[in-house]
């Protein structure tokens, strides 16, 4: 069976609007419009944009438990934002049975599961052999991640929105799918 390797952010949904909720949560609900304006100007690593409003100082590891601490906070009192659908998870749905679905990303285990259950997609996931911060310290350009994922997972192809992604896969030897956020994959 072949293994389908889904990116989250850009092909699943878009993930900004709930990073942009944790971020506001950790500086206190300051400096949303610096905050949206980094992201406007490209910057997408919230550990970057964290450390440029926040008077707090601190390792990425100590960040990583503050974000997360945070977004967990969101959850519980049901403060996180509406996510949108992007037609990948219709396409889940209509080939569940066809495929076995793995997720890698760079983003955080909490907020990816969380995107799973909103649209119904966590039964079809081996979650156990999906990769995201938590299970590999090392970017998916290095292609790191997908040579984890190929060891177990031999006939797999990639889905996802982002070239640095894609020359990771490259370099894992396994073939992709660069899609644009929104597109039809097949």
């Amino acid at each position: 069976m072949k293994t389908i390797i889904c990116d989250i952010d850009g092909t699943i949904t878009n993930m900004w609007p709930i990073e942009k909720s944790v971020l506001l949560c950790m500086t206190d609900r300051k400096f949303e419009k610096d905050i949206e304006q980094m992201k406007l100007l490209g910057i997408s690593d919230t550990y970057k944009i964290f450390l440029k409003f926040s008077n707090q100082k601190m390792s990425k590891k100590k960040y990583t438990d503050f974000y997360n601490q945070s977004f967990s906070i969101l959850l519980k009192n049901g403060e996180l934002p509406m996510l949108k659908k992007y037609s990948l998870v219709n396409w889940i749905f209509a080939n569940k049975n066809k495929y076995r679905f793995v997720y890698a990303t760079g983003g955080q285990r909490l907020e990816t599961l969380y995107v799973l259950k909103s649209f119904g997609l966590t039964k079809y996931f081996d979650l156990e052999n999906s990769i995201d911060k938590m299970a590999c310290r090392f970017s998916k350009k290095t292609g790191i991640p997908f040579r984890k994922i190929k060891s177990k997972f031999k006939d797999c192809v990639l889905i996802s929105d982002s070239k640095t992604d894609c020359e990771g896969a490259t370099f894992a030897r396994i073939p992709f799918i660069l899609v644009q956020s929104k597109q039809k994959i097949f």
